[in-house]
């Protein structure tokens, strides 16, 4: 190992050092703590199932092929034009939000949720059945405390209890 490889080794580990011994926290004690998102974020998206009018207009528009049309099994009868309703597979979205924009309707709209886990690949994808029930929520132990991230001057960012 050179030794100009060495010295950067040394601050790298001196930085690390610093700010673990400065008490500064950049980030909140999840799932203890949660933070307040502001209006506009895009979180999990909410469908309106008796809004929609089953234009497609939100497959049509997806950049990552994550909202398509399904055949709805309830409204479809047979020998008919097979009805079709958006469902959403959230290992492909992007949440750029131009289903959500698209929407003549505004049958898509945001949540403030985006902190669900999953146990399996599939668990990810929503049919249009599932996908009106709305965005899962997330299971906490016990209640968290909200926080809002504040800038500061020093530390860039803190957090405040709400």
């Amino acid at each position: 190992m050179s030794l100009d490889r060495a010295i950067r080794h040394i601050k790298a580990i001196a930085t690390g050092a610093k700010y673990m011994l400065s008490g500064y926290r950049l980030t909140i004690m999840y799932p203890d703590e949660i933070q307040e998102y502001p209006d506009g974020y895009r979180g999990m998206i909410e469908y309106d199932w008796d809004a929609c009018t089953k234009c497609g207009l939100c497959a049509m528009v997806c950049p990552a092929d994550a909202m398509k049309m399904y055949v709805s099994k309830e409204e479809s009868e047979e020998g008919k034009r097979p009805v079709r309703r958006p469902g959403i597979n959230y290992t492909r979205c992007i949440f750029c939000g131009f289903c959500v924009s698209i929407c003549p309707v505004n049958a898509l709209r945001f949540t403030k949720i985006h902190d669900v886990a999953y146990y399996t690949f599939e668990e990810q994808i929503y049919p249009p059945e599932e996908f009106r029930k709305g965005a899962p929520r997330p299971q906490y132990d016990k209640e968290p405390k909200k926080v809002r991230a504040v800038p500061d001057e020093k530390r860039g960012l803190k957090y405040e209890p709400i």
